[in-house]
Formats: structure tokens, C-alpha cells, sequence
């Protein structure tokens, strides 16, 4: 009898044993646009980064997996550094200066906003042999670059909170945010064929 392979564990993937409890609280804060913003109830400086604040976890890969849930802090590297997002080496193609991304479904826009971190052309094969989406549909996109857009997170305000997208512009949303992902408008989307 032989033992299931196991399936490797992409770089930005969270696992279950990373989640933190967020104890969240509004403070006044002299350096905020509206005096106020979203916060921790113990904050430290490093809960902060590009004015806004970022959801906590744990960094040391254990407990099982979760593909479907991007980990705050790999995801961010991953883009700020264009690294792959499956083994967080360079993204950017030697070859030919450009990043690629896989989807499971084609994509009929030549530019837009991703949160998904590009993959790099070495690891393309393994996330389609890895990945059931992939599996049964897989479509590469290279495209020249990314500018930095804005986050994905949770917005809070008196009447509760919502998943959005924030703009790095609404600079008074952001104070609000609870960020879980960062996004990255794309131009010059082009198909390629799968590796």
C-alpha cells in the first residue's frame, strides 16, 4: 500500500494554527485624517504599515493548512517584493521581464486589480498538478508590472462592517480598515499558453 502523495503548501497560504483573536477598539489618534481610527486594544508599531492597519496572525505554519485563505503578512511580501506565491522566490521572469499569474477561469480584461500574487513559471506546473481549480481549468496571464492600489479588508463603522476593497487614496477609509490583503491594479494583461 503506498501513502497519498502530499501536496505542497503554497508560501502565502494561512494555516489554522496562525489565527489570532482580534481584539479590536476606535482610539483617538492626533496623526488620523478624522482624529480617529481603527485599532488594537494592545497596539504595537508593526500592526501599521502603509496607514493602514493590518490583520494579525501567526507565522509559523502550523496546524493544517487553509488553500483558500491568503496568510496578511506573506501575501503583502509577496507583492511589495513581486515574489511567487507559491515558493516566495523572484516572480519576475529572467527571460523575458515579465510575472505570470494562474486562474481557474480566463479572464476578459487586459487590466484590473488583483490580490492574488503572481507565480512565477518554475511553479506553474506544480500549482496546476496541486490545485483542483487548476486542475480543471488553468489560464496564464503575464503582464509587464503592478502599481500598488489599495487593500482588501474589513471596514469598520457604527452600523457594524463590511468586506470591501479601499483605494490607498481614501485615506480616511483606511483609518477604519482592518486590512487582510493587499491589491494591485494590473495593465497589460496577456494570455499565454500553460506550461
Amino acid at each position: 500500500m503506498t501513502a497519498a502523495p502530499v501536496l505542497p503548501v503554497p508560501y502565502v497560504a494561512a494555516y489554522v494554527g496562525e489565527t489570532v483573536s482580534l481584539d479590536l477598539a476606535v482610539i483617538h489618534d492626533v496623526w488620523a485624517v478624522s482624529g480617529r481610527r481603527l485599532s488594537y486594544t494592545d497596539p504595537v508599531a508593526s500592526d501599521w504599515d502603509l496607514g493602514v492597519l493590518w490583520a494579525r496572525q501567526k507565522t509559523h505554519r502550523q496546524g493544517k493548512p487553509q488553500y483558500d485563505e491568503l496568510h496578511t503578512l506573506r501575501q503583502r511580501e509577496c507583492m511589495l517584493h513581486r515574489l511567487c506565491q507559491v515558493c516566495a522566490g523572484p516572480a519576475l521572469d529572467p527571460d523575458t521581464g515579465l510575472l505570470a499569474w494562474v486562474f481557474h477561469k480566463e479572464v476578459h480584461a487586459a487590466a484590473g486589480r488583483l490580490s492574488k500574487p503572481p507565480t512565477c513559471w518554475r511553479c506553474i506546473p506544480e500549482a496546476r498538478a496541486a490545485c483542483p481549480h487548476l486542475q480543471q481549468e488553468a489560464h496564464v496571464y503575464t503582464s509587464p508590472d503592478y502599481e500598488l492600489w489599495g487593500v482588501k479588508g474589513l471596514v469598520v463603522s457604527s452600523g457594524g462592517s463590511t468586506r470591501q476593497d479601499v483605494p490607498m487614496a481614501d485615506l480616511v477609509t483606511l483609518e477604519y480598515t482592518l486590512a487582510r490583503a493587499l491589491v494591485v491594479h494590473v495593465s497589460d494583461l496577456r494570455r499565454e499558453p500553460a506550461p
